[in-house]
C-alpha cells in the first residue's frame, strides 16, 4: 500500500509539473514559446550530410586576402640625357642667300637687239622687269633736275649740256656689252629728250636702246624706287 502510494505521488507531481510549464508556454510571448513537437517544418527530419540543404547551411569558407601586386618601378631617366643619346645633331642654318647677279643674258634675250633703229619704245611694265634684271638706266634730263629726283640706280647723261658726247664716249670705253638692253628716259609726254640721248647711242654702238615713254612722272605715280643728289 505504501509502493501504491508513492506512484501515486510522482504521478501527481509529474502532472503538475507538466501542467505548470502549459501554462508558463502560454502565458509567454509568441517570440519566446516552445514549438509543440510536428508543429513546425521539418521538426522531426534530419538532412543527411551533404545534402543540398546542408551546403546552404553551410557557412562560407574564409579566404585570406592576397596582397596587391606592385609593378616594379621604372628607373627614371632625365629628358637632358634622353634627348643627348641617340637623338641626331641640329643641323646647321643654311648661309643667307646671296643677292643673283645682273641678268643680263635672260634680258637679252627677252629685249632682243635691234641694229637697224637707234631705240624701241616699251611699256611701265617692261621697264619693271628691266628694272629688277638690273639692266642699265640713263636720264636724259638736265643734272639739275636730275638732282631733284630720279629713278634709284640710274646714271645721269644730260642730253642739253654741253659735255653729253664726253659722257656718251666715256660710256662706250667702260666695255659695256652694247647688246645689252639699256633703258633711257626723261619726263614723259612730249619731251623728247631720251629719244635725243638714244641716237646718240646708236651712234657709238649699242643697237639695244630702250625708250620708257612715260618717263619719270609715271615713275613716281607708280610708287617705284627712287632717289635724290648728283649720284645714282
Amino acid at each position: 500500500m505504501v509502493r501504491a502510494s508513492n506512484v501515486g505521488r510522482v504521478v501527481a507531481l509529474l502532472v503538475l509539473a507538466g501542467a505548470g510549464a502549459a501554462i508558463s508556454n502560454f502565458a509567454a510571448s509568441s517570440d519566446r514559446k516552445l514549438a509543440w513537437v510536428g508543429s513546425y517544418p521539418r521538426a522531426l527530419q534530419v538532412e543527411p550530410a551533404g545534402s543540398p540543404a546542408m551546403a546552404e547551411a553551410a557557412p562560407p569558407a574564409l579566404q585570406r586576402k592576397q596582397p596587391p601586386v606592385q609593378a616594379p618601378a621604372t628607373p627614371a631617366t632625365s629628358s637632358a640625357s634622353s634627348s643627348a643619346v641617340g637623338s641626331p645633331a641640329t643641323p646647321p642654318a643654311a648661309p643667307p642667300a646671296v643677292p643673283p647677279a645682273a641678268d643680263t643674258a635672260g634680258l637679252a634675250r627677252a629685249f632682243p637687239p635691234h641694229p637697224d633703229k637707234p631705240a624701241v619704245e616699251i611699256a611701265p611694265a617692261d621697264v619693271e622687269r628691266l628694272y629688277r634684271g638690273k639692266a642699265l638706266f640713263l636720264d636724259a634730263r638736265r643734272s639739275s633736275v636730275y638732282a631733284e629726283g630720279h629713278i634709284a640706280g640710274a646714271r645721269s647723261l644730260p642730253v642739253w649740256e654741253s659735255d653729253i658726247d664726253a659722257r656718251v664716249k666715256g660710256l662706250y670705253e667702260e666695255g659695256l656689252d652694247q647688246k645689252a638692253p639699256i633703258v633711257v628716259y626723261c619726263s614723259g609726254g612730249t619731251c623728247e629728250d631720251s629719244h635725243m640721248l638714244a641716237e646718240k647711242l646708236y651712234m657709238v654702238g649699242f643697237d639695244n636702246v630702250l625708250i620708257y615713254k612715260d618717263g619719270f612722272p609715271d615713275w613716281q605715280k607708280r610708287a617705284l624706287p627712287s632717289s635724290k643728289g648728283a649720284n645714282p
